[in-house]
């Protein structure tokens, strides 16, 4: 009994340190503060310079932009607490729109349009225009959740995209979309599940949250709510990681059509998937026992992909770079 009660301290220390690691900051959209640059507006972190949940209402001042505040707390729409986030859909101006439309590429890899409602999670400093994306997080999360309601303008879409990475370089990610309103049935939950495409253990969790599709025409008005974001530690056992070098990806780069071959054979089946820079899979293929096949993603858009392939316990990834 001695030893069993300074083990089980030690197990819930562990826990407890794992979790603080993986632990999101603000969850539940309780802190709000005055924005330095725009006193009509508020702020879901604690204050500038902190890292936290960011967002562009600091170009409603007058001295990069004037932009509408995009951005707001909500007190009577919550699904726990005193408060969520509202995130609408506004037209920036052409000033502020300047400043802002290459943050968006480590999110979504192409400049913001002009017109969009985005919250998302690093260290904004107004003082001198910058930010820095994401929060630390050394955990290997599974998956991302929230609660939300969503009031689209027409056929507009809301989306939340999650990345780990390790730095900068893409660890996991995931994505969720919704286009449908949630009217009288009030408060959704969504759960983002997390695909790895690497092995290392991540540093920074990225997350961003759009009122609008970040791909297509987004519509002036449409209105999203979120609160209680959380996320889930792995459970159970990890799956064994092969060595990269144990396949051969060729040409890299490539126009979209590539042949994987694998240096060390065995009879297991394979089965090949392709995931892009946000976790999704875009391809999936059996290879019957062979040591080679052809794969052909040329109607994806260009840009970083990750092959992986599953035989028996194993998974192997390498990653390549359609142009």
């Amino acid at each position: 009994m001695k030893k069993t009660l300074p083990l089980l301290t030690i197990l819930i220390l562990v826990f407890a340190i794992q979790m603080a690691n993986a632990q999101l900051i603000n969850p539940g959209f309780e802190t709000w503060t005055t924005d330095i640059a725009a006193p009509s507006a508020m702020n879901p972190n604690s204050g500038n310079g902190t890292t936290g949940w960011c967002e562009y209402n600091f170009f409603n001042s007058s001295f990069v932009g004037s932009s509408p505040i995009s951005v707001t707390r909500s007190s009577d729409t919550v699904h726990s607490g005193s408060y969520s986030a509202r995130i609408q859909t506004k037209v920036y101006t052409p000033t502020s729109w300047n400043y802002y439309k290459n943050w968006g590429i480590p999110f979504i890899g192409h400049v913001y349009s002009d017109t969009l409602g985005i919250l998302f999670n690093g260290n904004e400093n107004v003082t001198t225009v910058t930010y820095i994306p994401g929060i630390p997080c050394t955990q290997k999360i599974t998956q991302f959740s929230f609660y939300y309601q969503y009031k689209p303008s027409g056929n507009d879409t809301a989306e939340c995209r999650v990345e780990l990475v390790k730095n900068r370089i893409p660890v996991a990610g995931g994505w969720f979309k919704t286009n449908l309103a949630t009217g009288v049935s009030g408060w959704q939950h969504a759960v983002i599940n997390l695909t790895y495409v690497s092995s290392q253990t991540p540093d920074t969790l990225w997350v961003l949250f759009s009122s609008s599709s970040l791909d297509k025409d987004p519509k002036p008005g449409s209105t999203l709510w979120i609160d209680d974001a959380s996320v889930t530690l792995p459970l159970g056992v990890n799956q064994v990681l092969g060595t990269s070098n144990e396949i051969n990806v060729f040409p890299n780069p490539t126009n979209g059509k590539f042949s994987i071959r694998q240096l060390a054979v065995n009879n297991d089946l394979q089965t090949v998937e392709i995931y892009n820079l946000l976790g999704e899979k875009v391809y999936s293929k059996i290879n019957n026992k062979q040591s080679a096949c052809d794969i052909d993603i040329s109607s994806s858009p260009k840009g970083i992909y990750f092959v992986k392939i599953y035989e028996g316990d194993k998974v192997f990834t390498n990653k390549i770079v359609v142009q």
